[in-house]
């Protein structure tokens, strides 16, 4: 069980509004940002003043709307958007990564993010490319042709990418950020992303986890070929590495706060495992499984036949993400279009995902 700290948060996600900017201590502020068009509605940005530093963590999707949110924020806190001297992102999600760079430049300061992410939007090659790659991705994974143009990326995605890639400072996971006296540990914890990173204020008692716990919704962990060839073993051995602080506020970039990392961690490790088990049943049951062909077969909290566009897209790469898992593990042989990856040697043992639970499983971030 967790306990819920953030109660003006949780019921302004209950009643799909947004929350308050809301003061945690002398000096460390919430801040929601709107995320449009998305269902996750905004983005739980998070404001360090201290000492003359100012710290803007996760500042959100770069929106006018967003940004104006932001800034009226600032302006009350203290510093406004001039007195920002830094901005972390936990990941390179839009929706983290996406303004910081416009709070940056407009502050005449640095953006921050994992390594692992920027080697990530680095990559991307130009927009035309790009595109056909995830055409081409997709297809292979069995999408039909009249579903293909729903879950492809527009061009301007791609685009922003090659803007995000933009950063000044790159973390692995391990050092020291100080804001004034306060002094954050970066912890690395891929499988969101492969560079995720979580923010640590332990003399506070505080971890800020971006996407890689959150207390109700599980983080979506996908399968991107070039990004990362197993993502789902990252994440749980991450969610192991993260799992013992249990006296620590859980400060996430959605829902609302919580305390009990701990037990969160197992529940999201335990439910991997059951979404393992309904993969295996589905690849079982087909002579020609495909990416496309499992997911329909999965227990989605929305449903199968209500996911399109986005959703749709970030079910399938899921499901590839647990297919690759099992593949790895030596389970099953996979499927086409997925990265060949020789056996784990390690990591969390798999097993019990063949168990035949079956639980159809909640909705993913």
């Amino acid at each position: 069980m967790i306990e819920i700290t953030g109660a003006l948060q949780r019921q302004a996600w209950m009643d799909k509004r947004l929350p308050p900017v809301e003061q945690l201590d002398g000096g460390l502020w919430s801040v929601p940002v709107v995320f449009p068009n998305n269902p996750m509605r905004y983005t739980l940005s998070y404001v360090m003043v201290d000492g003359g530093d100012c710290l803007v963590i996760d500042p959100g999707f770069d929106s006018d709307a967003g940004y104006a949110q932001l800034g009226a924020a600032l302006e009350r806190i203290g510093p406004g958007i001039s007195g920002v001297t830094g901005v972390f992102a936990t990941h390179y999600h839009a929706d983290h990564l996406g303004m910081a760079r416009r709070v940056a430049d407009a502050a005449g300061t640095w953006v921050a993010v994992g390594r692992l992410d920027r080697d990530v939007l680095r990559g991307y090659g130009e927009p035309g490319g790009a595109m056909e790659e995830d055409r081409l991705q997709y297809r292979g994974w069995g999408v039909p042709a009249e579903k293909l143009a729903e879950v492809l990326l527009p061009p301007r995605a791609f685009e922003r990418i090659r803007e995000e890639a933009a950063v000044d400072l790159v973390l692995d996971g391990g050092e020291e950020l100080p804001v004034g006296s306060r002094v954050l540990r970066t912890e690395s914890t891929p499988g969101h992303t492969p560079g995720h990173l979580m923010l640590w204020d332990d003399a506070a008692r505080l971890v800020l986890s971006g996407d890689h716990i959150l207390p109700r919704i599980t983080p979506n962990v996908s399968l991107v070929p070039h990004e990362h060839p197993d993502p789902l073993r990252s994440y749980l051995t991450s969610l192991e590495r993260t799992a013992e602080a249990e006296d620590h506020e859980v400060l996430p970039a959605h829902e609302y706060r919580f305390r009990g990392i701990g037990a969160r961690a197992r529940a999201l490790r335990a439910h991997s495992m059951e979404r393992l088990d309904e993969v295996l049943a589905a690849l079982e049951a087909q002579a020609d499984p495909t990416v496309y062909s499992v997911a329909g077969r999965i227990g989605w909290s929305r449903g199968w036949e209500s996911l399109g566009g986005f959703q749709l897209r970030i079910a399938l790469s899921e499901t590839a993400a647990h297919i690759q898992y099992l593949a790895t593990s030596g389970l099953h042989s996979g499927v086409p279009g997925l990265p060949a990856v020789p056996a784990a040697s390690g990591g969390p043992a798999v097993p019990e995902a063949a168990s035949g639970i079956g639980v159809p499983a909640a909705g993913s971030s």
